[in-house]
C-alpha cells in the first residue's frame, strides 16, 4: 500500500522534531495533493496557522524538495467550524517550566543503546555515559563541541533519557540556547525574569544545546551566568554542546568561557568509514529498510562528515521505497542520493577556518578574535569570502559563524573581492585554499 505524500512528510519530519514539537506538527491535517500541485494544510485555529508557518513552512518546503516533489505549493487555511472561543495557545509558555515536568524538550528516540560509538566518539559517549549515572558529580559542566550533525544533540538528549530511565520524577530541561534566549527577551518584556529565573532553577538537570548561538546576546549570558552559578553550586548537572571548543568562542563573557572549562570538555570527530556504515546498518534496521550492502557501503563513501546526512539517505530511501514500491539497487540510490552527496560533499564553516588558518601559519582562535592586526584581518576576511563566493553560505550564517553582524561580512566580502582585481598574490593564495578545501 503507498504511502500518501503527507505522510511520508511526516515521516521524514520525525526524524528531526522533538517530541513536544512533532506533537503540535502531528495535529495538523492536510488534504491530497491537488491537480494544480497544490497541497492544502488544515490548521485547527489561527495560532497553529501562524506558528506552522513561521516555524515549519521551511522545513515542510526542504523535505518536498528532498522527496521530489519541489513543484508542490503549500497553502495554510484555518477550519471553517472552528470558533475563535475555542482556540487554545499550545505554545510551551515559560510557565511550563515548573515543578510539574520531568523531562522537558527530549526526545525519546535518541538514547545510548541507538548511538553507533567509534574512535571519532567514544570519550564523549563514556563521558556521557558517566554523567547520566551521577549527573553533579563525576563532569560537571561538560561540554561537548564538533561539527554539525555529528551526534551532540544525540548524547545530549541520551544523558536526560537515561536519568529518566532510573528516575521517572527527575526534573530535566533540555534547550537551544536560541529558545533560551526567545524565553529571556519573553520574560523581561512581561517583567517576569525573576519568576522565569526561578523556575529554571527547579530543575535537577540542565541540558543546554548550541550554546555558540548565545554569541553577543548580552543579557541572555548575564541570565545564564547567574542560572550556571545557581545550579553549579547546588550540585545540579549541567551540560553544553557548541560547534566549536570554550576556548574558540567569540563574543561570549570571558567569565562564561571559564565556567564552561570547569568541567571536562571533549570533542566529536567525523566518523570513519567503518563506523559511517554501523550507522547506517542500524538506521536501515530501525525503519524495517531492506537494501544491499553496496548501496550503504556507496553513501558511506560519500557522506564523510555528518551522521544527521547518513540518516536521511535512509529516510529518503525508505520513502522512496514505501511510495513507489521498489526495491532501492545501486543505479537507483545513485540517482535518488545524488542531492544529498552533493550536499555532503559542501564545507562547513570549520573546514574553511581550519585551512585558512594551517595556509597563513594562523591560530583559529586568532582568526575568530576581535583582534584587528593586519594579518589576522585579512585572514577573517578571507574566510568570509570563501565562505560566502565558494560555498555558497548565507550572510546570516557566516555572521553568526563569526558572531559578527551581516554589514561587517558583507564588507569583508566586498574588501576581498576589490583586492582580486589587482592583486595577483591574494588571488593565487585563495585558489590554493580552494584546492585544499576540495582534498578534504
Amino acid at each position: 500500500m503507498r504511502m500518501k505524500l503527507w505522510d511520508l512528510m511526516k515521516e521524514k519530519l520525525k526524524t528531526e522534531l522533538s517530541d513536544n514539537e512533532y506533537k503540535f506538527f502531528e495535529k495538523v491535517k492536510a488534504g491530497d495533493l491537488e491537480p494544480d500541485h497544490v497541497m492544502r494544510i488544515i490548521c485547527d485555529n489561527s495560532y497553529v496557522l501562524s506558528i506552522m508557518q513561521k516555524v515549519f513552512d521551511v522545513k515542510l518546503k526542504r523535505v518536498l524538495m528532498e522527496l521530489g516533489y519541489p513543484m508542490v505549493k503549500l497553502v495554510y487555511e484555518v477550519k471553517k467550524d472552528e470558533k475563535k472561543d475555542e482556540e487554545k495557545d499550545t505554545v510551551m509558555e515559560v510557565k511550563e517550566l515548573s515543578n510539574e515536568v520531568s523531562g522537558y524538550g527530549l526526545n525519546s528516540k535518541y538514547t545510548f543503546e541507538n548511538f553507533v560509538t567509534g574512535k571519532n566518539n567514544e570519550m564523549a559517549y563514556t563521558a556521557a555515559r558517566a554523567v547520566a549515572h551521577a549527573p553533579g558529580s563525576e563532569y560537571n559542566p561538560f561540554f561537548i563541541y564538533g561539527g554539525v550533525g555529528l551526534g551532540k544533540t544525540h548524547l545530549l538528549h541520551a544523558i536526560g533519557n537515561d536519568v529518566l530511565k532510573r528516575k521517572r520524577n527527575a526534573k530535566i530541561l533540555l534547550i537551544t540556547s536560541e529558545d533560551l534566549i526567545s524565553k529571556i527577551v519573553d520574560a523581561i518584556q512581561r517583567r517576569k525574569m525573576n519568576e522565569f529565573r526561578n523556575k529554571i532553577r527547579t530543575f535537577e538537570i540542565l541540558l543546554i544545546d548550541d550554546i555558540h548561538f548565545l554569541a553577543g546576546a548580552d543579557f541572555s549570558q548575564e541570565a545564564l551566568f547567574h542560572i550556571f552559578n545557581s545550579f553549579y553550586n547546588e550540585k545540579k548537572q549541567v551540560v553544553f554542546t557548541a560547534d566549536r571548543a570554550p576556548w574558540e568562542l567569540d563574543n561570549i563573557a570571558e567569565r562564561l568561557v571559564d565556567r564552561f572549562s570547569w568541567g571536562l570538555v571533549t570533542d566529536i570527530k567525523p566518523p570513519e568509514y567503518e563506523t559511517r556504515l554501523a550507522i547506517l546498518k542500524l538506521k536501515a534496521q530501525e525503519r524495517g529498510l531492506e537494501v544491499s550492502d553496496d548501496v550503504l557501503e556507496l553513501i558511506a563513501k560519500n557522506v564523510k562528515k555528518n551522521v544527521r546526512l547518513l540518516e536521511s539517505c535512509i529516510v529518503k530511501l525508505y520513502a522512496i521505497q514505501s511510495s513507489k514500491n521498489i526495491k532501492i539497487n545501486l543505479t537507483l540510490a545513485h540517482k535518488f542520493l545524488s542531492d544529498i552527496f552533493s550536499k555532503a560533499l559542501a564545507n562547513d564553516p570549520q573546514d574553511v577556518l581550519m585551512t585558512v588558518s594551517e595556509y597563513y601559519n594562523l591560530p583559529k582562535t586568532e582568526i575568530m578574535s576581535k583582534k584587528q592586526k593586519k594579518e589576522l584581518v585579512q585572514a577573517r576576511q578571507i574566510s568570509m569570502f570563501i565562505m560566502k563566493n565558494v560555498f555558497n553560505m548565507p550572510i546570516v550564517e557566516i555572521a553568526r559563524f563569526f558572531g559578527k553582524d551581516h554589514t561587517t561580512v558583507l564588507h569583508a566580502i566586498e574588501k576581498v573581492e576589490s583586492l582580486l582585481n589587482k592583486d595577483e598574490k591574494l588571488k593565487n593564495e585563495i585558489f590554493d585554499i580552494e584546492k585544499m578545501l576540495k582534498r578534504m
